[in-house]
C-alpha cells in the first residue's frame, strides 16, 4: 500500500482526529490530535492490511507557534511505511522552562518508542503522558533547560567544569576561585564560543586538501611502473653478467683441455674404429 492508501484505510475506519494527508512532502505524513494519537497508533499497528508493526523512530521540533513531534512506522511484512505527526500549541505568555508541551506515550504500543521519548523531553522537553520512566537519556539528571529550545541561554559552566572553549582551565584556577571567561553572556540559542583550532602540522593541511583517489592511484601505478622498470633493467644485466662468466668459465675449461692433449670420448671412438 501507499501512503494515499494508506490514509483512505484510516478514515473509512471512522476514526476521529484524523486531518489531511501532506503529499507534497519527502515523507508523506498524516496530522493526528494529540488525543487521538494512540488510537491511530494502535490501528495501524494491528490492522490486517496495515500492519505497522515498527516504530523506527520518533522527533520532535519547534515552531514558531508549537511543538511538532513526529512519528515514522514502517511494516517488515507489508513493505510499506507512513508518519504520523501531532502538535502542540505555545502558550500565550510565552514559553519558559517549567512548561511542557504533553502528548501521549506510545510505549504501550510499541516498545521502540521508550529511549525516542525520553530523548525528545531530554532535549525539547517534551512531557509523553504515560511514560513508564521518563527521565534525561543524554545529559544528567540535574541539568537545568532544553538545549534544543529556541529560548535556551547555554550555560558557560557546569558543576565547576568550564563550558566555553576559551576559559581558564581548572588546573590554573586557584581553589574556589570562579570561572570566568571575560565574554558576556550569551542571548538565547547563541551557540558556545570555540574559537577556530590552530592549523595541523600534518601533510596536506593548512588548506592544502589531500590528493584524491586516483590521483594517489596514479602516482603509485607511475612509481610501481618506475620500479618495475629499473628492476627489469638490473635484472638483465645480472643475466647478462652471469652469461659473460660461464663463458669465460667454459673458454678456461676448453683451453685447459687443448693444453693437455686430452681428446673427446668421440674422437677415441673414431680412432679406435680405424
Amino acid at each position: 500500500m501507499n501512503e494515499t492508501e494508506i490514509y483512505a484505510r484510516i478514515r473509512g475506519a471512522g476514526l476521529r482526529g484524523v486531518g489531511d494527508l501532506q503529499e507534497g512532502a519527502k515523507d508523506p505524513a498524516i496530522h493526528v490530535a494529540p488525543e487521538n494519537l494512540l488510537g491511530v497508533l494502535r490501528f495501524l499497528r494491528h490492522d490486517d492490511e496495515c500492519v505497522m508493526d515498527m516504530l523506527h523512530n520518533v522527533s520532535a521540533v519547534e515552531r514558531a507557534d508549537a511543538f511538532e513531534v513526529w512519528y515514522h512506522l514502517c511494516s517488515l511484512e507489508k513493505h510499506h511505511s507512513i508518519t504520523l505527526w501531532t502538535n502542540v500549541a505555545k502558550p500565550e505568555e510565552g514559553v519558559t522552562d517549567s512548561w511542557h508541551p504533553s502528548v501521549p506515550s506510545a510505549v504501550s504500543i510499541y516498545q521502540s518508542a521508550d529511549w525516542h521519548e525520553r530523548e525528545q523531553w531530554d532535549l525539547l522537553g517534551v512531557h509523553f503522558e504515560g511514560h513508564p520512566d521518563l527521565r534525561r537519556i543524554l545529559l544528567p539528571e540535574e541539568w537545568i533547560g532544553f538545549p534544543l529550545r529556541k529560548t535556551y541561554v547555554y550555560p558557560q559552566e557546569f558543576g565547576g567544569v568550564p563550558l566555553e572553549l576559551d576559559a581558564k582551565p581548572m588546573y590554573e584556577r586557584e581553589e574556589g576561585e570562579p570561572v570566568t571567561t571575560g565574554a558576556p553572556a550569551r542571548e538565547a540559542g547563541q551557540p558556545l564560543n570555540q574559537p577556530p583550532s590552530e592549523k595541523s602540522k600534518r601533510p596536506h593541511a593548512g588548506g592544502k586538501a589531500p590528493p584524491k583517489k586516483k590521483e594517489a592511484a596514479a602516482a603509485k601505478g607511475s612509481g610501481s611502473k618506475a620500479d618495475s622498470t629499473a628492476s627489469s633493467k638490473g635484472d638483465g644485466d645480472d643475466a647478462a653478467a652471469k652469461a659473460a662468466k660461464l663463458a669465460a668459465i667454459k673458454a678456461k675449461m676448453a683451453k685447459s683441455k687443448d693444453g693437455k692433449g686430452g681428446k673427446s670420448k668421440g674422437d677415441d671412438k673414431q680412432g679406435k674404429d680405424g
